[in-house]
């Protein structure tokens, strides 16, 4: 789907699936300007996605710029339940913009998509959390608070295995 960037120039940009040839053109670098990425390398993300590739249940969108680059990311994961008569719920994770093109809509264009992505799914609803200078940012886009986000950090090493 092609969108163009709100404010600021005007620049077209795909949103689609991540593809291995995108993990060098931005991705890591996006998902820094997010959180820290642990030195992770495009051929790091590479062994990563190969393994994601194998559970239908990600689904990783990307918004692609013209020129290729990468500038916007999000992940939808989506849970089968046991409740709701087996219904699957989408959980939308990690929304970053690559440092230089926020305010453009490149997050809310992304977050749209993962919500798009969840219905045509057959999601019976999709949730996300969010730090509370955000919440204002996902109202606009239909979200709504609903119940607490809880959280437990383990120490060590992040690859550890539960």
């Amino acid at each position: 789907m092609k969108k163009t960037a709100q404010g600021g120039t005007s620049r077209a940009y795909e949103i689609r699936e991540l593809r291995a040839a995108d993990l060098g053109k931005g991705f890591v670098e996006t998902l820094g300007n997010l959180t820290t990425t642990g030195g992770l390398t495009p051929a790091g993300a590479r062994k990563i996605l190969s393994m994601m590739k194998r559970a239908p249940l990600y689904h990783i969108l990307v918004a692609v710029g013209a020129d290729g680059q990468i500038m916007g990311a999000t992940t939808l994961l989506v849970e089968q339940k046991f409740i709701h008569g087996g219904g699957l719920v989408g959980h939308i994770e990690d929304v970053a913009v690559r440092s230089g093109y926020e305010g453009r809509g490149v997050g809310g264009s992304l977050v749209k998509a993962a919500v798009e992505l969840a219905k045509g799914l057959g999601c019976y609803k999709c949730i996300l959390d969010c730090s509370d200078g955000l919440v204002g940012f996902y109202e606009k886009l239909g979200f709504r608070r609903h119940d607490v986000g809880m959280r437990i950090d383990f120490k060590g090493d992040p690859k550890r295995k539960p």
